[in-house]
Formats: C-alpha cells, structure tokens, sequence
C-alpha cells in the first residue's frame, strides 16, 4: 500500500483554499469571480516568496479588497459582501502562511466561511462543498497536532474520517438555531441590478436583459392545463411618453388619480392549491404573479389595478412560497379606462391613417385586433434578438425593417389598438419556461423575460401576445425556446414542453431543486418557531440520545468488524493483566523477560500463547485460523475478566 505524507500542510490548506472559493462561484457576478481568481493565484504566488514587508503588503491589499468587494456588491452592506470579505481575507491569509503556527487561523477562518455558507446557502453544490471544507479543514487542524508521517491505511483513514464526522452535530446545532436575520444596507445609489424588467421600455430594452441564464423562480404545480402557458406578470407598462419611452404609473399614484374609478366585484373566497414558487433573490422589490393566483402567508403588496405584486423589502434570499386561488373581479369606469387609451401627440401620421383604414373596415373590435396579428403574421416580420437600432421608432419598425422582438411587437400593437380607442397596456414578466418532466416543475430564467398586450374587451383585460403570430421560419434568433414552438394563437398552445438538455442534467436540477425546496422552509419564522417547540420537547432530546447512541453502537461495531476482519489479538490486554497480577513486572520488560519471571504454573498456562505472539510478532505472513484466532481472544478475555 502506498503512503502519504498526512502532515504536508501547504497541500491540504491549498486544497481547503480551493474548495472555499469554488462555494461562492455560483452566488457571485462574473466581475467579482474575475477578482478571486486573481486573488487566488495571487496568494498562490506569494506565498512561494519570503520578503520582508510580505505582512504589511498583505494588510494594503487586504483594505483595497474590503473596498473592492464593497464596490462590487453594489456599495451594499449585506451578508453577501461580509461573506465574500471572508473569502477575500482568506487568500491574503493563505499566502502569508510561512509557519505550523499560520495554519491554524488560516483553518478557523475557512471553517467559518464554510458554516456561514451553509446557513445562508441551500443548493446542493454550495451546501456540498460547504461540508466538504468543514470536514476537510478538521482533518488539516488534527493533523497539525500530529508528530508522525501516517501511512494511506485503512485504519488511519477511519480515524481521520471519525474524527470529521464529529463536527456534525454542531453544524447542525449552528444551522437550526443560528439567527437568519437580513442585513442590507445601501449606502449609495448604485447600477441597476441586471435580473427582471426594467423601469421604462424603449425598443431595445429587452436586448439588455434577456441574455442570461441566470434563475429567477421555479414553479411547481400538479393542476396541468395543456391548453394554458403560464404567463408570469411583473410590471405593467401603460403611459406613453413623449419620447416614446413606455412607462410603469406608480399604484400610489393610480390609485390617488382614479380612486373611485374602479371597484373589487364579487371576489371569489381563497382556495389552496398545489402550487408552489422558489424566488431566488433579485435585489428588487418585485414578484412574479400568475393570473388568479396569489402566495399564502406572505407580506406582498397587491396592485389592484394592473395585478401586480410587490414587497416592502429587497429580495435577497431564496425562498419557498405556497400559492393560493386568488381570483378578483374589477371593475373598471370610463374614466380609468380612458387613461389606457391615451397616446401623445406625436404619433406618426402614418400609423394612426393605418389605424384608422383598418379600424373602419373591421366588423368589430376583435377584428381590428385580428387585423394587426394578421399583419405580423403575413407581412414578412421576423423575431430577432440583435435587430438595426433605430431607437423609438414604431412607425419604421412597422412599415420598413420589420424585425424586433417582444417589445417592438407588444409596443407597435398597443399603440395601434389605442389609436383605435381600445384600452389597451403593455404587460412584462416571463413566459414559459423550462419543464422538468422528472420533477414536474418549470424553471424561469432571466431569458425567459416578455413583454406581451392586454386589451379590455367585454368587461374584462383579454391577453394577446403579437409575438406569437411571427411564423416559425421568421424567428432568426432567440433565448426563450417557447417562441419556436408555437403555432400562431393571440392566447396560448401546448403547455408541456421539456427542457432540452441532456438526462444527467435533468437530473440534477431534479435533485437541486428537491433539496433546496427542502431547506428552503427552514427560514427565521422556522427557526424561531424551532426554538420554541423544538428544544423544549422532551421527545427531542430522547430522539437525540437515540441517534447519537446508535451513533456509537454503529462505531464500534465497525472498529470490532474491522479488528475480526485483521485477525489482530489483545495481548495489550493480556500484558497488562500479567503486569497487574505480578508486581515484578516492568513495562520496560520484552515478552521474553515476561515469561522467564512467571510462575512455572504461568509458565505452562501460557505458553502457546506467547510463542504465538512470538511467531505474529516476527512473521509478517504469517495468518492464523479463524478458529484459533476466536479461542486464543477467549482465552484472553476469560483470563483478564473472569478469573
């Protein structure tokens, strides 16, 4: 068997370095991963040198990365950023490592980024690689109080593998009962946070945000409509400017405009449905909302209006939401509803004559509406994500380059049903999604982000998604795989669409999303609720004693398996009950010298068994029976404990 120096400590505090940064990859932006990187290799490279101000260059740069990461975090006091200065500090600490001494604060500070990773993180990776580090630094601290080189055995290997696991129970112990309060302090106002709407919509807007992959939410549901796609609404777009920029009027401001313009009719009593949400954080104060549904149990702001949702603080953890039916019916007076057909006055001359052509020959309203999917559906339009700019253009969009995508169209069809006189608003969120047949659920990603119409016909706001009347063979290019997929419908088409990526990865978002959906409803609420119930339940502490004792009866089960499995013998026991019944024994004494001084009754008793150990001593091959090796144990036993 070949053996491994245990003791080389610049390898496991390399390997422990490496694992702490891989935890925080997936949690930080491409900017602050550039800056470990280069932190990383950094301390890599000076540790390898020995000058003599190393300590005072190290406490410069360790103030530059406290504002470096401070700048990158969006000048945001959160726990991001204070876990993200761990990390930082940690590097600076690696390469100024030169003694045994410097290994032990280098292996505290990697355990505590780990635990606070743990409670703050709950994906799989990042929960993995946190235990990981855990374990690993446990193994670099005990094996710094070692004296010896360890061989690559079996047995060393248990130990080293009991003596981690031990830390366990406090890792549990930190997760349940440490405090999840939110820190979030913004100092100053920075960049806008790229993930979900933004506040105006200009042609080109989506252009900035739709390329990414990030995650926004996960939905789950077990009521299956494949007549239905799920359309996620986040902001709602009904002003005009004279810029053509389109805008989101504040509820506060709708609500102090046309107050008494609108009424809640008969709503429908709450119902709990089997439907759940995970948001992941966005730094905003948005939520998606499905149409008639709301989350149970949670302080979001309902705009009556536009159906919108919004909380009173920044998303900035993940979190588990159960949805309940919500429907409400409003009502809406003239006065509001002529506020969504307003326009300024400086449409082009050119799409309001085509408005009023088109209108004047349509036999209704619907028709009107029919008349302008119609166009995009034969008049050579196409969906691009990189289309000419040529800024807030609709009249050349509509008549010349004809290529655009989401908010060209859903612009270009309110502003020609308003031009109609039919209220008509911009509606942004997300559509589709990805489906996980083997978790039956959908994850939205920040690709997925859309922007369709909402036209009030027959009392009510009736969706219309003109992106969706572009042919198959138009669409150049496009991150959200839905548009590809549909035939041309002014509502929605087939509901079950897979994700398409391979089956590991199927299976891995699968196993991510069961265990972060897991962890997830462990929150404050949970924890104090804990703290309450938990720890003053008698039966806990019972089912804790169980646990640990079954603990330690699966230990010694195993170190007696692996003692039977090696053939080894007590004869540590068998000398120390010699040594015990005579007094003229010495510890210092050989195994010859033992017997030379026993009585001649000893003498005879145990002379098969010293030859033994004689033979086992000086003969590395040599192997014993299973037979003899279970009598020549009780005979041990029965002479040290039962004489």
């Amino acid at each position: 068997m070949p053996s491994i120096n245990l003791l080389n400590y610049n390898f496991n505090a390399l390997a422990i370095l490496l694992c702490s940064y891989l935890v925080l990859i997936p949690d930080v932006e491409i900017s602050t991963n550039v800056f470990f990187l280069i932190l990383f290799f950094f301390a890599i490279i000076q540790k390898s040198f020995n000058y003599k101000y190393k300590k005072v260059f190290s406490s410069i740069l360790a103030i530059a990365t406290i504002y470096i990461l401070f700048v990158l975090n969006d000048q945001t006091l959160s726990k991001e950023y204070f876990i993200n200065l761990i990390l930082g500090l940690i590097f600076l600490k690696y390469s100024e490592i030169e003694k045994k001494e410097s290994h032990y604060f280098f292996g505290f500070s990697c355990v505590f980024l780990a635990v606070s990773s743990l409670v703050y993180g709950q994906d799989l990776i990042s929960s993995f690689l946190s235990f990981i580090i855990i374990l690993l630094s446990i193994i670099h601290l005990y094996s710094l109080n070692q004296t010896k080189i360890l061989k690559l055995n079996l047995n060393n290997l248990f130990r080293y593998f009991i003596f981690a696991l031990s830390i366990i129970p406090i890792i549990a112990i930190i997760y349940f009962v440490f405090p999840r309060a939110e820190l979030n302090i913004k100092l100053f106002e920075t960049k806008k946070n790229q993930l979900g709407i933004p506040d105006k919509i200009s042609l080109g807007s989506f252009q900035n945000i739709s390329d990414s992959e990030e995650n926004v939410f996960i939905f789950k549901t077990n009521i299956h409509d494949n007549d239905q796609k799920y359309y996620f609404r986040v902001k709602v777009f009904d002003k005009l400017s004279i810029s053509k920029d389109w805008l989101n009027s504040e509820y506060k401001i709708l609500l102090a405009q046309f107050k008494n313009s609108f009424k809640v009719s008969n709503p429908i009593e709450k119902q709990d449905v089997d439907a759940s949400l995970i948001m992941f954080p966005h730094e905003k104060k948005w939520f998606p909302k499905l149409d008639n549904y709301n989350f149970k149990n949670s302080n979001l702001n309902l705009n009556l209006i536009n159906n919108t949702l919004t909380t009173n603080k920044i998303v900035t953890n993940k979190k588990s939401y159960k949805l309940i039916y919500d429907k409400r019916d409003v009502i809406y007076q003239k006065k509001l509803l002529d506020f969504y057909t307003l326009l300024p006055n400086n449409i082009s001359p050119k799409l309001k004559q085509w408005a009023k052509t088109n209108f004047e020959n349509a036999n209704s309203p619907k028709d009107y509406l029919d008349k302008i999917l119609n166009e995009f559906k034969t008049n050579n339009f196409f969906y691009s994500l990189t289309p000419v700019n040529q800024g807030n253009d609709y009249e050349n969009f509509f008549f010349n380059t004809k290529t655009g995508y989401c908010e060209y169209y859903a612009g270009t069809f309110t502003i020609l049903a308003r031009l109609a006189g039919i209220p008509a608003r911009i509606v942004t969120g997300y559509y589709g999604g990805s489906y996980n047949n083997l978790g039956d659920f959908y994850t939205f990603k920040q690709h997925d982000a859309h922007s369709w119409v909402e036209i009030f016909i027959d009392n009510n706001w009736v969706l219309y998604d003109p992106t969706l009347s572009v042919p198959n063979e138009n669409i150049l290019n496009s991150n959200n795989s839905n548009f590809e997929s549909f035939e041309t419908s002014t509502v929605t088409s087939n509901n079950e669409q897979k994700i398409d990526i391979s089956r590991v990865g199927i299976y891995f978002e699968y196993i991510n999303y069961v265990w972060t959906n897991s962890f997830l409803r462990y929150d404050e609420r949970s924890r104090t609720n804990f703290i309450k119930e938990k720890l003053s339940n008698t039966d806990m502490y019972k089912s804790i004693f169980f646990f640990l004792f079954s603990i330690i009866a699966i230990i010694y089960l195993i170190k007696i398996l692996l003692f039977i499995y090696a053939r080894n013998f007590l004869y540590k026991l068998f000398f120390n009950k010699l040594r015990k019944n005579n007094k003229n024994l010495s510890n210092y004494m050989t195994h010859q010298e033992i017997y030379k001084s026993l009585k001649n009754i000893d003498q005879r008793r145990f002379e098969d068994l010293f030859k033994l150990y004689e033979q086992i001593k000086f003969d590395k091959k040599y192997k014993i029976s299973f037979k003899n090796f279970y009598s020549i144990n009780f005979q041990i036993i029965k002479y040290a404990y039962f004489k």
